[in-house]
């Protein structure tokens, strides 16, 4: 396990500052929840998961697709791609997991780290959601992949639409490989100051998440829901797991810590 930052050892003590705070004045302390999702929970929508028989990467082109360099070597096959990937997700429809975790939001402090580009988080309710990947709600211009370019994607992106403030091919605002993550130090934070993190449908294999969670604050609760009973032998974090599908596997561990 690779040693915890200088900086995330700040937030960890302001964390337990402000706890100990609210505990002397007598104030109801709500545990800090965090939620870090990964393609499994999308699965339960009917959104294709990456890896297996079924999975989008199955397929070389969707592996070539899923990388940078495709925008130079053959975008018009890129954005294709893309728009039917996105028109799936638009498809589907939030899981009962998926609105379990938006109602937590109102009673607890609740934050959503999520490796998926779907939108079924705040389908379901849920706001403030990071998203490593990008999301398919929003474009950005070739070579400007930033959120002060950003427009919303209403319909299928075609060649020679581009940026009127650049004049640049737009293109999905979703993270590929080569590509840097979005929001990890903001992600990192939340982590470093949580007192409970549940970890849902992620394979455990792709970096930077994997590095992220190592981030966590070290008094947290760690929870895994993942139905691979071979997941327990990469925890990048010692904790408990639910070896279930998202839906039951949200369902009962809510049931065991939430208490009202």
């Amino acid at each position: 396990m690779q040693p915890i930052s200088s900086r995330a050892r700040r937030h960890q003590r302001r964390h337990r500052k402000r706890r100990a705070q609210a505990l002397t004045t007598r104030q109801v302390y709500r545990p800090n929840i965090i939620f870090f999702t990964g393609a499994g929970l999308s699965a339960e929508s009917g959104v294709p998961t990456f890896r297996g028989k079924e999975g989008i990467w199955h397929h070389d082109e969707n592996w070539r697709y899923s990388h940078a360099s495709s925008l130079d070597t053959d975008l018009a096959g890129f954005l294709a791609f893309h728009n039917q990937r996105r028109q799936t997700m638009l498809e589907a429809s939030p899981s009962q997991a998926h609105y379990l975790i938006a109602k937590l939001q109102p009673k607890y402090r609740v934050g959503i780290i999520t490796q998926n580009i779907d939108d079924l988080h705040e389908r379901a309710g849920s706001h403030g959601v990071i998203h490593l990947h990008g999301s398919i709600r929003f474009l950005v211009p070739k070579g400007f992949r930033s959120p002060k370019y950003r427009q919303p994607w209403y319909k299928d992106v075609k060649m020679g639409e581009r940026c009127p403030r650049t004049r640049s091919q737009l293109r999905p605002d979703i993270v590929l490989f080569d590509e840097t993550v979005y929001e990890y130090k903001h992600a990192r934070r939340w982590l470093c100051e949580a007192d409970i993190v549940i970890v849902i449908g992620t394979s455990l294999l792709v970096e930077p998440a994997l590095s992220l969670l190592r981030n966590t604050n070290p008094g947290a609760s760690v929870y895994y829901i993942d139905p691979d009973p071979g997941l327990s032998s990469r925890l990048p974090l010692p904790g408990e797991q639910i070896v279930d599908g998202a839906n039951r596997g949200v369902a009962r561990l809510l049931q065991k810590i939430c208490h009202d």
